[in-house]
């Protein structure tokens, strides 16, 4: 031993001297530090030469020799010789020392000359630095005593404190520890004197904590310290297991020397210092409950809320009879914690200490147990607001790191990520402003395949953002807390602003190890659904029956006579959408139109302009075109935006003197008789007094590829205040509808809805199929206290079947199916013998029908798209118009 401490010494003295084979390596080497503190650990084993650098014994202690002069606290320059003996220096660390002072079994080494630690301007007794610090020392060891710590305590022996050591041998010191061996062959504190932190109030708060780990070594022996210290460079994790608790423990115990002697506090910058590092902690919740970062790095400071937390839950001698478990049983911090719960369930004390991180808020009625009780929680919570892996969030206050934040209405998602031992993860979800009453289900939980279950507590708590409470959900931080972890599922009925629901998951299952806990990461997840709840309706629901149809039914004559005889309005078009104007006219919505004039024998010139969307007003017989540009050079009433994209007409629907329309932009995209593909939904809003050009182009949600507006419902027709948009999810064959819908008659405000299996969401992709078959285009009508939907069959391509189906709700359940008319048109055995002849989009007209009589309209079309006299456009142009029958229902 004696050769091991001897070289060990030279090792960082003067390597050159020590035979290769003895020099250490790696972390032995450059962290001098740590190194010097094992060397001190094991020179309790080594002769009384062999140790005395680092260890050495006391020479004229002046605890013995000027114990009654130095116990005075000196106020005058005649008397500052009572603490300083300039021609009899205790030389320590090769450092000689002129000045102490004793207090408490302690004694306090330390210079004037060369102002090491500073003094006063005109020097009068003892410095200041020196007193608060004999202050500090006399105040942490009543307090730690009085709390049951015990170390030896020998007046012919005391304990050793050295300030102004800034180097030992010939390496830097630049942070307080402590040598479990040192002065007087027991634990010594070794303070440096060149910070920033030291000025001349600086050493009240080192002094604090450092004592304590003075307190701690007696529980430690310095022997294991070494062992642990060599295991920890070389094979395990041994002191970084223990050292991220004494830490911990160590800025505790200083913050509770302040509660306890508040009235003497000479800098209130050092009395929060134990907190400074909280942020490190809170940066990072799920890493392991004993996560050891190295040698003086900022976690296990910041872990101090830890065994604070504990004490307020079980008691105040919590602390003590963990580091006296840690002596008996020779334990990890791990197994002594688990040993000093009086009976308390671990598991859910780790969870309500996640709990309470994240409020950081006092007691509370509704979750008095877990709330922090202690007086400087504001002051934690100000720490935290600066530190930028906390920031602040929609609860109005700093918080731990989330894992997640989901800040919209409605979702369907997994929600989860990866913890280690003992760590927590939080996940934010927070019901939007103007948003509908929601129920939020969190269900739990899953790991990845072939990944091992952990031990997990999860919970979900509510309340209310900051400012914004009322009396049945109060603000935050008052929470409701909903245990998931036995019930399997939360779910909170009528999820809505200004509420928060946070997932808080805890890991239970902790390893003694700090190196083996911090590389065990596993994941678990969570699906969480938010919807507004889907209000079904009931009716008298049954089946349509078909009657006699009626053929070319009014105004089908008056498009045709109009298309003949016109001289620059509409002589062919698709779409074909109806509404009722204010003063009885009917408006028409066409997208692709041909405008007039006709050839004398009826054909259609190949010189025809052809715009992309336009109105047709009916006065009676009367029709009137309307369209963008002027009638020589006309234009679509929402232009092309370039040469490559257009817009098609959806539905639309007249409110008071305003009209929206839903339009689809297109974009060339492939080739054949189809070469387009969608791109994005506008709503445009006309005034009727000017129907020429729109007031508002407003883009509307698109990210799904549903071309919404197929079909609307306006909500002066729905029963329920909706306004309901429908779209379909395209494919060649089997198309499927899908539905949204905006409170009140707004499309450009209002929040759209999406229907769900699980309910309503505001997030477009989630939006599911519903009804099979449907068409491109499609009808939704209230009939006999019921809805009525009109498609084409989509089941065949180009089919030329219409059914209708009916069901209590305009969203979904529509069933019935019931066949209304095959249009005759389509395909090489059609009217036209034609194979390139189609039909589609039938719809319902609404204001021109009864509940016994439906006006239903169809496009006919050709997919021969040359533009040459003989093609069917320009060869006969009637091929390109809307049909009208009427259908008798009851």
């Amino acid at each position: 031993m004696d050769d091991m401490i001897t070289y060990g010494v030279a090792s960082l003295t003067a390597p050159e001297t020590v035979p290769e084979e003895l020099r250490p390596t790696g972390p032995l080497s450059t962290d001098p530090q740590t190194y010097l503190i094992y060397l001190s650990a094991m020179s309790g084993k080594a002769s009384e030469s062999a140790r005395k650098v680092l260890s050495p014994p006391a020479q004229a202690s002046p605890a013995t020799t000027n114990t009654a002069k130095i116990n005075t606290v000196s106020t005058n320059a005649a008397n500052i010789n009572y603490d300083c003996a300039r021609d009899e220096p205790y030389e320590y660390m090769t450092k000689d020392f002129y000045c102490w002072a004793n207090v408490d079994g302690f004694v306090i080494f330390y210079n004037v000359v060369g102002g090491v630690p500073p003094t006063p301007a005109e020097p009068s007794g003892r410095p200041t630095v020196i007193q608060n610090m004999v202050d500090a020392v006399s105040i942490a060891a009543k307090t730690y005593r009085a709390m049951g710590y015990t170390i030896t305590s020998n007046p012919a022996a005391p304990h050793g404190i050295f300030v102004g050591i800034d180097k030992i041998l010939k390496w830097k010191v630049d942070v307080p520890f402590v040598m479990p061996i040192g002065y007087n062959f027991q634990p010594t504190i070794v303070i440096p004197s060149d910070s920033e932190e030291f000025d001349s109030e600086g050493y009240d708060y080192h002094a604090r904590h450092e004592l304590f780990h003075v307190f701690q070594y007696s529980y430690w022996p310095a022997g294991r310290v070494g062992v642990d210290l060599i295991w920890d460079f070389v094979v395990s994790d041994k002191f970084g297991s223990m050292n991220w608790w004494m830490e911990a423990t160590a800025e505790w115990a200083t913050h509770m020397t302040y509660v306890k002697y508040p009235a003497h506090v000479p800098d209130p910058t050092q009395k929060i210092r134990y907190a400074r590092e909280i942020g490190a902690f809170l940066s990072k919740p799920m890493d392991a409950l004993n996560a050891w970062g190295g040698w003086g790095k900022s976690r296990q400071y910041g872990a101090f809320l830890l065994p604070l937390y504990l004490t307020e839950q079980i008691g105040p001698d919590f602390v003590r009879r963990t580091w006296e478990h840690i002596r008996s049983a020779e334990s990890a911090p791990i197994a002594a914690i688990k040993a000093s719960l009086n009976g308390r369930d671990l598991n859910m004390l780790l969870h309500t200490f996640a709990i309470a991180n994240y409020r950081l808020a006092p007691p509370q009625p509704l979750m008095e147990a877990m709330g922090y009780k202690d007086p400087d929680v504001d002051m934690w919570r100000s720490i935290l607001a600066d530190e930028d892996a906390t920031d602040e969030d929609v609860l109005g206050g700093a918080r731990p790191a989330r894992a997640r934040v989901e800040a919209f209405v409605g979702y369907n998602d997994v929600l989860g990520g990866p913890v280690q031992p003992g760590g927590s993860f939080y996940i934010d979800m927070a019901a939007e402003k103007g948003a509908a009453p929601a129920t939020l289900t969190v269900k739990g939980f899953t790991t990845m395949p072939g990944q091992p279950v952990p031990g997990i507590t999860w919970s979900v708590l509510v309340w209310s953002r900051a400012g914004e409470g009322s009396s049945a959900l109060p603000e935050y931080p008052q929470a409701h807390n909903r245990w998931g972890h036995t019930q399997k599922e939360v779910k909170i009925e009528d999820f809505r602003y200004p509420m928060m629901a946070t997932l808080i998951v805890t890991r239970h299952d902790l390893n003694v190890s700090s190196a083996a806990a911090m590389n065990d990461y596993r994941s678990a997840y969570w699906s969480a659904t938010n919807y507004v709840p889907v209000q079904k309706r009931t009716c008298d629901l049954r089946k349509p029956s078909i009657g006699p149809l009626e053929f070319n039914a009014a105004p089908a004559d008056a498009f045709n006579d109009y298309a003949h005889t016109t001289a620059n309005g509409g002589t062919g078009g698709d779409s074909t959408y109806s509404m009722r104007m204010p003063d009885g006219r009917t408006l028409w919505l066409f997208s692709d139109t041909f405008l007039g004039p006709l050839n004398s024998n009826g054909t259609r010139p190949t010189s025809a302009k052809l715009v992309n969307n336009s109105f047709v007003i009916q006065d009676g017989t009367k029709l009137t075109t309307v369209h963008g540009g002027t009638a020589e050079e006309p234009k679509a009433l929402l232009p092309p935006p370039d040469s490559t994209h257009w817009y098609w007409s959806g539905d639309g629907f007249i409110v008071g003197n305003t009209l929206q329309v839903a339009f689809h932009k297109y974009r060339r995209e492939g080739t054949g008789p189809m070469p387009f593909a969608f791109d994005e939904n506008v709503v445009a809003t006309f005034s009727l007094g000017d129907l020429t050009k729109p007031t508002n182009i407003t883009k509307m949600p698109s990210g799904a590829g549903v071309a919404w507006g197929s079909a609307i419902l306006p909500a002066s027709r729905s029963g329920d205040g909706y306004t309901y948009i429908y779209g379909v999810s395209d494919a060649p064959i089997n198309k499927q509808m899908r539905v949204a819908r905006v409170k009140g008659n707004d499309l450009r405000v209002g929040r759209w809805q999406y229907l769900t299996p699980w309910g309503w969401t505001e997030v477009e992709d989630h939006a599911a199929d519903t009804l099979a078959g449907i068409a491109n285009e499609y009808s939704v009508t209230p009939w006999k206290g019921q809805f009525l939907l009109l498609s084409q069959d989509s089941t065949e391509a180009f089919s030329g079947q219409i059914n209708a189906f009916t069901s209590c709700d305009p969203f979904d359940g529509f069933t019935n199916k019931t066949s209304v008319y095959r249009m005759p048109e389509p395909g090489p055995l059609g009217s036209y013998l034609d194979p390139d002849i189609i039909s589609y989009n039938p719809h319902v007209h609404y204001e021109q029908s009864t509940e016994g009589s439906l006006l239903i309209s169809y496009n006919v079309n050709s997919m021969d798209n040359r533009v040459q006299p003989d093609a069917d456009h320009y060869r006969d142009p009637g091929i390109y118009r809307p049909r009208f029958f009427r259908a008798t229902i009851f």
